[in-house]
């Protein structure tokens, strides 16, 4: 929605926007601004619907993924193996999890993202022990924690270890001073940008920080929005990776070569599962070392294998019949049985007058203002949804000014706004699902 707003002028606004809080960031969507922006008035021009900049900032996403992806690989097969590097390659292509994670425009996905440039330089350092490349490694974790999801930055945790422990303090000394400066100077630039935006100070990372950690408590932070079982994500795991990858993930973790990378894994799920609000995303930046742990755990129950040509033939097919079938199977599931929200709002057609596009329960499958023609507009009515809804960007003023205004009715404690909602007779379509309903 942001987005939105910043190539179109206009969308919904959630309360980590409001400048009173200022949980999220600005400066994260400037690089997609600067293609869409100018590609937005291409397309307009020659009568191409909006919501095509939706999918080209999908698949920006989903070519960094790639390239990276491909860096990574490159990487794996020097410090590793050929074998390690393509087994990894065809876990990560027929990763549920991935497909649909590495093309999402989220803080946690772009930290994802940057996390496979920090492990690559990760596994240049452990393998060469330069210094240089394990700044490198912290500095794709730093843009992908300040720029992205602050959290992120405790992937790096373990690496940090593993180099106090293994050089002299001078060095050491040497090295922190050096990654610090790193670190200055992406949160001061990050910073700025967004301070710009809301007019006032934000940093929004350490906002994230303060309101989900520090200034939790039971009236506000992250569990407010509800709360899951420990098991909810192994759950959540058993459908975004087949079942024999996450079973060889786990016989991976023994080579502890790679213990510094295995340790932020552990150190992760050890975190997020402990915490009582989960959600799926929340264990994106770690699904490609999920991966590269099934990787190396294949390649280690190959070699323990009895040398029988024919035996070693027959459990590499049965890996991949099984990794396959179980992948191409969910992705499948995944196109055919989410894709209507994108379907229905692509047919609105073109007007001249001001539509209003009415929902009520399926609020939360609305794509994005994309998706609506210039003169259209989301509303939202009453339905059985006690939350806080998005109220709406400002149109009024200029950019800045609609950005840096503070929206009313706005909190962050999750409490019903009835100022969000408008009357059914405003409405000039309306977008449901053809279930039964209670009167509520």
């Amino acid at each position: 929605e942001p987005l939105n707003v910043l190539v179109r002028g206009f969308g919904k606004q959630t309360w980590e926007y409001s400048p009173e809080y200022s949980i999220r960031s600005w400066a994260f969507l400037l690089p997609f601004y600067t293609i869409l922006k100018p590609l937005g008035t291409i397309l307009a021009k020659n009568n191409v619907p909006a919501y095509a900049l939706f999918y080209v900032a999908r698949g920006l996403l989903g070519l960094t993924s790639s390239v990276l992806e491909w860096s990574l690989f490159n990487e794996l097969e020097q410090c590793l193996s050929l074998q390690t590097a393509n087994i990894w390659l065809f876990f990560q292509i027929l990763n549920p999890g991935w497909f649909h994670a590495s093309e999402e425009l989220l803080p946690s996905s772009f930290g994802m993202l940057m996390y496979l440039g920090s492990t690559k330089y990760c596994l240049r350092y452990l393998s060469t022990d330069s210094t240089k490349a394990f700044i490198i490694s912290l500095l794709f974790n730093f843009i992908g924690g300040i720029l992205g999801w602050p959290f992120v930055l405790i992937l790096s945790v373990p690496l940090v270890l593993h180099y106090i422990f293994t050089h002299r303090v001078t060095v050491t000394i040497r090295t922190g001073t050096l990654s610090l400066l790193v670190l200055a100077v992406v949160t001061v630039t990050v910073f700025s940008i967004d301070s710009i935006f809301y007019g006032k100070f934000s940093p929004v990372a350490w906002n994230i920080v303060m309101y989900n950690v520090i200034g939790a408590n039971e009236n506000s932070g992250p569990d407010i929005f509800g709360v899951e079982p420990w098991y909810y994500y192994v759950l959540n795991l058993l459908l975004n990776f087949p079942l024999p990858v996450l079973i060889f993930s786990i016989i991976g973790l023994l080579h502890l070569q790679l213990w510094p990378v295995w340790g932020s894994l552990v150190v992760w799920m050890g975190i997020f599962f402990s915490q009582p609000h989960k959600e799926e995303r929340f264990l994106y930046p770690i699904y490609s070392t999920l991966t590269l742990s099934a990787s190396v755990g294949l390649v280690n129950c190959l070699k323990k294998l009895p040398r029988r040509k024919s035996l070693l033939q027959l459990t590499k097919f049965g890996v991949i019949a099984l990794v396959s079938i179980q992948s191409s199977m969910r992705i499948l599931a995944l196109i055919n049985n989410y894709t209507a929200p994108l379907t229905v709002y692509s047919e609105l057609p073109v007007s001249n007058d001001i539509v209003n596009v009415c929902t009520g329960r399926e609020w939360f499958h609305f794509p994005a203002s994309f998706f609506l023609p210039d003169n259209y507009r989301l509303k939202f009515v009453q339905s059985g949804f006690d939350g806080l809804l998005p109220g709406d960007f400002l149109e009024t003023g200029s950019l800045f000014e609609n950005i840096r205004a503070i929206p009313s009715g706005m909190n962050n404690e999750n409490k019903f706004d009835p100022g969000k909602l408008t009357s059914v007779d405003r409405c000039g379509y309306y977008v449901d699902f053809l279930v039964p309903s209670d009167y509520s």
